[in-house]
């Protein structure tokens, strides 16, 4: 196969990698069984699992020879057994073995212990029973994990061991693992369809890897990026089998030429009728129904079924209750490749004369796009493009939307040929319908450019279908961060207000949403009261929801803003639509946050993210939410869970904005500890990942933030103004109070620099609770007042930002010194020390040390809170960790785990391992018991 380019990273297992790490500390569980065609990644996955182990458990590994089944008995449990002679010496072993000559030493001669050479008894049970002895002597010491890989080549008596090990072992410690071929010989299906009867035993079968992680495995291989078609091609020919995606990793064409004669070797020596079956196979494609394949192969019925038998006992061919579909679409393709052109059309014309004529040979939902396929590559261009439009029909019933885009985009490569009939077909209607199968799929690059064609031809004296396009080109757009105002207004002059329409009613909504996001509180309130009308009118509970959502985000006082949020919350139950519900509550946290409401804020985003994950809308609604966790983390002082869950966040894929608004909060957190580099390092990393639009306004005003509050701390003042100017003038920052106003308090300690920045003050509104409380900072750091700078106290003592509230502490204590008052002064200066020691707030803290030394004044030492929990007490256990402890303590299980903390099982697998490594412990159990005893967790029962 060539020089096959090979990557360390593991893709696409996570849940099998979890489900092995669990397996090692689940006392229940004896063996885990892994299944997998070859190339699936069975001995990558075993590797990842040991490398997950803690270093001192030991890894006793024996493969079967390819030949092992011909003569080499007990192959892989011998390489064991050698094994684990090496890790404790021959003379342990062979002390626990009875008599001098131990049946074991018919595998290692060493582990005799007589001089004299002796016969050994041929007795399997006894060579079993010694191997058993062993192994559990091994497991009395701690856990110890048995490998035995490529199980399908083994031996029998091999196999026969393996069942008798997992029946008798009574060491919990010890786990077997065993790898092989589902298709392997008629031993080894018996074995397995023992061991599956047995509880203690686990069996693990790695799917093909999705589109995705192809592309993921395929940027690992080629250390770059690869283009959407590459990855398309190569998970269309690789069936997602990381072995075969390697092999076609370089390809630039259709196939790898050896990997094509490798896979052609396969049918060689095929009787005729039965090579002839095949390549109408390949043509027909797989699956494929056997009455088509009948039809087409036109053979009688006696040779047809010779013919195929010898297909499917040659695995080229997989049968299944109505056809047949090949063993893998590599092997179809080699032998479609492998015919003449003129073969194929002819094939291809037959059977789309047959699908024609007798549309019953195949199920409905499958008959219009087969014929479709087999029309185009017969050069049968009028039944192709008639074909596809029904095609598309079929999949938009279907809700299948990537299908019916592809179906519809064959419509319009095929109408302008010369052959076609395509000048009846309403060509406006076909881009629309591309439009709403990219707005229902989030296609935004491809349903713009619909959007964009269908306008240039639509009819203008139809305004609806005008306004229609528009609204989904706008949403489209605003799906992709670049904005879309101006097609909303359009669209919203083009409908009546009477009577109104439910297009109405969501252009008035999404422009509601446009103007939030944009700052503009008074247009986001006049249109959800029209939307809400139009709602009102028409009906429309889901539509009134979102209209309360917006009606409570402009609200004029909290109380009121709960009320709309109460009835978006109820008219979303009603309406039975999660996906409204996940918007109110998208729009509640928000709210929530901009009012300082954080505690609150995060038991909304617990309940958003439990109804993403149970309707299968994390992916679409997860990110937002676990951006607004983080934030509100941040706000909190809780930084090492904001960081944790960051980290976390950031290891799956997010959208870009989410990305950038991640790497913002870790920036705050590096700049308020002291890591000035680190803080520029991720401002710059959210940076690459904001795009044109009103939409990133406010995360440039606080990138803005982070890089003037750096250079501020670096004493770096005229470098803090630039930053401050360019924040201003690029984030539109009249339309983000709650950002900008942070933004202004860096510019009020450098206003000798910024000669604008009161005009800037005087015309930015303050929304929330939070953005008045920054501006009274702003103004105490403005005039230095004693009065001022108590307000802001009193401003932050209402919201838990400890943050915020210790440098408005020291900024009153700074006032007061100056003014003259230093019993003030000392109490203010003692206040934020203390917040400043618990945020472990470095800079910050240094200043008030170096204030209060410089002024003569004495501090109390804060409380040393270590004296009561020392850090050492944790074991090097982080919060997560301490958080998944005190789970795993309660008896939830991996699954349970990640619902609850909102991470993926994998996730889970690697803290539970890292718990049990720190804490010296080999399970579960051991690991709550150890937690309690150390007083980690709180024991419910005290």
């Amino acid at each position: 196969m060539g020089n096959v380019p090979v990557s360390s990273a593991l893709i696409g297992r996570g849940g099998e990698l979890a489900a092995l790490l669990e397996a090692a500390v689940a006392p229940s569980v004896r063996a885990v069984l892994v299944s997998g065609e070859a190339g699936i990644g069975k001995s990558r996955l075993i590797e990842e699992f040991t490398a997950r182990l803690a270093p001192a458990i030991p890894v006793l590994i024996g493969r079967c020879p390819e030949f092992g089944s011909e003569g080499v008995p007990f192959a892989p449990f011998i390489a064991i057994l050698r094994r684990l002679v090496r890790t404790r010496g021959a003379e342990e072993l062979a002390a626990l073995l009875p008599g001098p000559t131990p049946a074991l030493a018919r595998w290692l001669p060493e582990l005799r212990t007589d001089a004299a050479p002796r016969d050994i008894e041929d007795d399997h049970l006894r060579l079993f029973g010694e191997l058993l002895i062993s192994l559990e002597h091994l497991g009395s010491r701690g856990p110890a994990v048995l490998i035995v890989e490529d199980l399908h080549w083994a031996d029998e008596s091999s196999r026969t061991l393996l069942a008798f090990l997992v029946a008798n072992l009574a060491e919990p410690n010890i786990l077997l693992v065993a790898t092989f071929r589902p298709n392997g010989p008629p031993g080894l299906r018996g074995l397995v369809a023992e061991l599956r009867r047995r509880r203690s035993v686990v069996f693990l079968a790695p799917p093909p890897l999705t589109r995705y992680e192809v592309g993921r495995q395929l940027a690992a291989l080629l250390e770059r990026e690869p283009e959407p078609e590459a990855i398309g091609r190569v998970f269309t020919h690789s069936g997602g089998n990381p072995l075969f995606v390697e092999a076609l990793s370089r390809s630039s064409g259709r196939t790898r030429a050896e990997l094509s004669e490798l896979l052609l070797s396969a049918h060689t020596g095929l009787d005729a009728d039965a090579l002839m079956v095949l390549r109408v196979a390949a043509v027909a494609g797989s699956p494929t129904e056997h009455d088509l394949l009948e039809a087409a192969a036109g053979l009688p019925a006696p040779r047809l079924r010779v013919a195929l038998r010898e297909l499917v006992d040659r695995h080229l061919l997989v049968a299944s209750e109505t056809g047949y579909a090949f063993r893998h679409v590599l092997i179809r393709e080699a032998v479609y490749d492998d015919l003449l052109p003129i073969e194929r059309t002819r094939l291809h014309a037959e059977l789309t004369r047959l699908l024609r004529d007798c549309p019953d040979l195949v199920p409905d939902e499958r008959l219009y796009a087969e014929l479709a396929h087999h029309a185009f590559a017969a050069g049968d261009v009028a039944v192709a493009l008639t074909a596809s439009l029904a095609a598309a029909r079929v999949a938009r019933r279907a809700d299948a939307q990537p299908e019916r885009l592809r179906h519809l985009e064959r419509v319009v490569a095929l109408w302008d040929s010369p052959t076609s009939d395509g000048a009846d077909i309403d060509r406006v209607a076909v881009f629309e319908e591309m439009v709403d199968a990219c707005f229902r799929s989030a296609d935004v690059r491809r349903g713009i450019e619909a959007a964009d064609r269908a306008l240039a031809a639509v009819d203008r004296s139809q305004p609806e279908r005008v306004a229609r396009l528009r609204y989904q080109r706008a949403h489209l757009s605003n799906q992709g961060g670049t904005g879309g105002y101006d097609d909303l207004v359009h669209a919203l002059a083009l409908l009546p207000e009477s009577p109104p329409t439910a297009l109405r009613g969501q252009v008035l909504t999404e422009l509601a949403a446009v103007m939030s996001f944009s700052g503009d509180p008074v247009s986001a309130r006049h249109n959800a009261e029209e939307a809400l009308a139009v709602a009102d009118r028409l009906g429309a509970t889901a539509l009134a929801a979102e209209a309360h959502s917006h009606l409570a985000l402009t609200a004029p006082d909290s109380a009121t803003a709960r009320e709309h949020f109460a009835s978006a919350h109820e008219l979303a139950a009603t309406a039975g639509e999660p996906g409204t519900l996940l918007t109110v509550i998208t729009w509640e946290v928000a709210a929530q946050v901009a009012d300082g409401d954080h505690l609150a804020a995060i038991d909304t985003i617990r309940v958003g993210l439990r109804i993403a994950h149970d309707t299968f809308r994390f992916a679409e609604r997860g990110p937002i939410l676990l951006v607004k966790w983080a934030q509100v983390l941040t706000a909190l002082g809780r930084w090492p869970e904001a960081t944790q869950l960051i980290r976390e966040t950031l290891a799956d894929p997010l959208p870009p904005l989410s990305t950038a608004a991640l790497h913002l909060c870790q920036a705050r957190i590096a700049l308020a500890r002291g890591d000035y580099a680190e803080a520029v390092l991720d401002a710059e990393r959210a940076r690459t990942h904001l795009g044109p639009g009103t939409r990133v306004g406010q995360y440039r005003v606080e990138l803005g933030a982070v890089l003037a509050g750096s250079a501020l701390a670096q004493h770096d003042p005229a470098t803090a103004a630039v930053h401050v100017r360019q924040a201003l003038a690029e984030g539109a920052p009249d339309r983000h109070p709650n950002e900008t106003w942070p933004l202004l308090v860096l510019g009020a300690r450098i206003s000798d620099h910024l000669t604008d920045l009161a005009k800037s003050a005087e015309t930015l509104p303050c929304t929330s609770a939070v953005s008045s409380a920054h501006r009274a900072v702003y103004t105490a750091t403005m005039s230095s007042a004693v009065g001022d700078w108590r307000a802001a106290v009193d401003a932050w003592q209402v919201i838990p930002q400890p943050y915020e509230q210790a440098w408005a502490l020291f900024g009153w204590a700074t006032a007061e010194l100056r003014s003259g008052d230093r019993a003030a002064a000392r109490t203010a200066l003692r206040s934020a020390a203390v917040l400043a020691a618990e945020l472990d707030a470095t800079p910050l803290a240094e200043r008030i040390r170096d204030t209060a030394d410089r002024a003569g004044l004495v501090l109390d030492t804060p409380p040393d809170r270590t004296g009561v929990t020392p850090k050492s007490d944790t074991y090097g256990l982080t919060p997560r960790e301490l958080e998944v402890l005190r789970l795993v303590a309660d008896g939830s299980s991996n699954r349970q785990l990640a619902a609850q903390l909102f991470i993926s099982t994998n996730t889970v697998g690697v803290h539970v391992s890292r718990i049990l490594a720190k804490l010296g412990v080999a399970t579960r159990t051991e690991a709550a018991a150890f937690a309690r005893r150390h007083h980690l967790i709180t024991d419910p029962s005290r």
